[in-house]
């Protein structure tokens, strides 16, 4: 069982031929031009194609908890969204940062889970008397 690789330029697939590849699925790769700007080029495959995201040059790719490319977001922007239930930390001018349940100081602070299973942040060091303290807090 191969794939069928055939190069059917953007205009073709879409105007020329609305089914470039009859019977099989047409799928999308990412070719770039020499500035980094995405080109779609497509071929044929008896296979299911795989989820396809071209991110130009400006932008970047954001991926899902599976390392699977999603979308792209422009550079100078905020960034990727974050998952559901967690918030972006450590965002700069140099850098989108990163997700996380809970933004702590890295240079001075862990994440701790309390019996429950909510993180919260704590000296290095001391979870264990945080959570006692963050306990009483709650009481």
């Amino acid at each position: 069982l191969a794939v069928v690789l055939i190069s059917i330029s953007a205009t073709a697939a879409s105007e020329t031929n609305p089914d470039p590849c009859p019977g099989r699925n047409t799928c999308t790769e990412c070719i770039y031009d020499s500035s980094g700007n995405p080109m779609p080029s497509y071929y044929c495959s008896h296979f299911t194609c795989p989820a396809t995201v071209c991110c130009g040059a400006e932008e970047d790719t954001c991926y899902d908890e599976n390392n699977t490319a999603v979308s792209c977001a422009r550079l100078g922007s905020i960034g990727c969204p974050c998952p559901e239930n967690e918030t972006r930390c450590g965002n700069s001018t140099y850098s989108f940062g990163w997700c996380e349940a809970i933004c702590c100081d890295h240079a001075t602070e862990q994440v701790c889970t309390d019996e429950e299973g909510n993180p919260f942040c704590a000296p290095y060091g001391n979870c264990t008397q945080a959570r006692h303290a963050n306990l009483r807090a709650q009481a």
